[in-house]
């Protein structure tokens, strides 16, 4: 877990706290509304690289690449969750 202003995929703000109020920090985005894309938060990026040079990866992707892992799950009304599963950002590190 990254500790970014913003959350991964949107612009609303990353909320670590049990004394928000719930369901305050979403905008169409996070709730998958259509016709929505996601936006790549680059902080959160950043700090995943120095993240995988601290590990010692020994392969950094140049490009990224996300894919849709289409789900049906009562407690995700999107219907599917973002994964890097076929061309991970870093890997074979410590």
């Amino acid at each position: 877990q990254l500790r970014t202003a913003k959350k991964a995929f949107c612009d609303c703000a990353a909320v670590d706290s049990l004394d928000e109020v719930p369901n305050t920090h979403v905008c169409d985005t996070c709730t998958g509304e259509p016709g929505t894309l996601p936006r790549l938060n680059v902080e959160a990026v950043d700090a995943a690289r120095r993240a995988a040079v601290a590990l010692r990866c020994q392969h950094l992707a140049p490009t990224l690449e996300f894919d849709r892992k289409s789900y049906f799950y009562p407690d995700l009304p999107k219907g599917y969750q973002i994964t890097q599963q076929r061309a991970p950002l870093a890997r074979d590190g410590v």
